[in-house]
């Protein structure tokens, strides 16, 4: 005997998902940053972080910058899906060996999303900007 799901039931659950995910966006509105002369959107409540050092990947040597603030890692994984997908950025799995790493390409350009939470409930997102050498 099979359920038949009902309409009014389904259009509920598929309006609240809706809903649920334009929260998600609209929490993380974006302000762009200039980095290696790529225009990157960057979650409105980040930070950047002007002196943060850290050891950078030899694949993305063109332009790194750091940005801290209290937006949940999911929500930046969210919003980079969308905001990418719009301006053209296509997901790669090339150099996302972690939960909490993104990578996408443009033509030869290759952009690293890592984000980590903190202890504290910030976020610290890092973006790397690299060239992809054209294959052989």
């Amino acid at each position: 005997m099979s359920k038949r799901f009902n309409s009014h039931s389904t259009r509920h659950g598929l309006l609240c998902l809706a809903l649920m995910f334009s929260l998600i966006i609209a929490g993380c509105q974006q302000q762009n940053a200039e980095i290696a002369g790529l225009c990157i959107p960057v979650p409105e409540k980040m930070t950047r972080i002007p002196d943060k050092v850290f050891d950078p990947i030899p694949e993305f040597k063109d332009g790194q910058a750091s940005y801290q603030g209290n937006v949940a890692p999911m929500a930046i994984f969210t919003f980079y899906q969308h905001v990418m997908a719009a301006k053209g950025w296509q997901p790669t799995a090339r150099f996302s060996k972690g939960k909490d790493r993104i990578a996408y390409t443009k033509g030869s350009r290759i952009l690293l999303v890592q984000y980590n939470p903190n202890p504290d409930g910030t976020t610290v997102l890092t973006l790397m900007v690299g060239t992809q050498d054209p294959p052989k």
